[in-house]
This record gives structure tokens, sequence and C-alpha cells, in this order.
């Protein structure tokens, strides 16, 4: 358990420095491609991230992936609270990116983390690097939304609704995923 545990809190790492430099960059296309750094890191070193993992779910491994997912959670928030006690210029564009990120409805919301975890799963599954590159940057440059990438921003935007929110995309991403699986097994 250990090991899942730093594993996952890595990953969750991973993902916040990637969100660093996506809100850093001032060209969104170079911002999309750091960001991908993310999640390359992650397969090579083989690290655990949900995202990753949901589409793979089976009963069994629900604890697992509970696990995976909160130390995805708690990892996020280090580097980007990091940034944002920091960082003036960060902390305002964050402040500003919450909002709007959470002033979307629940149906777009959803939406938004189904075709996430489509993309998720398919640069999860070919391990390919371009694939991997092109799906951070569709997803990133689309606005779709990535539960473990949005949480740091549910911190700072916290209320009842907007937790309602963020638990719809965590369901889109997981679904998408799982949905994707299911399409592309052959057998």
């Amino acid at each position: 358990m250990g090991k899942l545990i730093k594993q996952s809190t890595l990953s969750g790492i991973l993902i916040g420095i990637g969100v660093i430099m996506n809100n850093m960059s001032y060209n969104k296309y170079f911002g999309a491609l750091l960001f991908s750094f993310a999640l390359l890191t992650i397969l090579k070193c083989n690290l655990k991230l949900y995202t990753g993992k949901i589409g793979y779910y089976k009963p069994s491994k629900t604890i697992l992936l509970l696990v995976i997912l909160l130390f995805n959670f708690i990892g996020s928030l280090l580097p980007t609270a990091c940034m944002f006690i920091s960082n003036n210029e960060f902390q305002q564009m964050f402040i500003s990116i919450s909002k709007m990120k959470f002033s979307y409805g629940f149906a777009e919301l959803f939406l938004y983390g189904i075709l996430c975890g489509i993309l998720m799963f398919v640069a999860v599954y070919t391990r390919e690097n371009i694939i991997t590159i092109f799906c951070i940057m569709i997803f990133i440059l689309s606005g779709y939304e990535h539960c473990i990438a949005d949480f740091p921003y549910l911190v700072l935007n916290f209320s009842f609704i907007n937790f309602c929110k963020f638990i719809v995309i965590i369901f889109g991403n997981s679904i998408g995923s799982i949905m994707t699986n299911i399409l592309i097994d052959d057998n």
C-alpha cells in the first residue's frame, strides 16, 4: 500500500506541475504541449493515475482506485499551492480560471469529463508518445475536464455546488474511460 500511495502522490504532483505549466505559458498551444510532460512521465515510470486506471475497472479494485484518486488529489495540490502562495501572477490567473471552470452547468461538465476520459484512456492504452501528446493537447485546448487537474481549482473555489459539479467530472472521466475500454476491447 505504501508504494501505491507514493506512486499516486507523485502522479498528482506531476499533474499539478502540468497545470502550472499550462497556466503560466503565454501560448496556449505550448502550454498544452508542456502539460503532456506529466502523463508521459507517469506512463514511463508506471505511476498510478486514476484517469489512467479507471478504464480497466474491476469491482475488486475499487478500494485501490479510491486510494489512487485520494493521493492523486493530495499530490496535485502540492505544486499548485506552492505556486499560488509564492507567485502573484499565477495566483490571479488561477483564481480567474477556477471561477470560469465551475461556471459551467452539470451537463456540460459531465460531457467534458466523458470526452476527457476517452482521451485519457486512449493515451494510456496506446502508450505511444505522439498519441499521448495529442490526447493531452486536445483535452486542454478543447476545455475538457480532468478530475485530478481540476482538484486544485475546487479547493480554491469550494462550495457545495462546486463539489457536486466536481463529482460529476469524476463520473464523466470514469464513464468515458470505461466506455472506451469496452469499445476498444476485441474480446
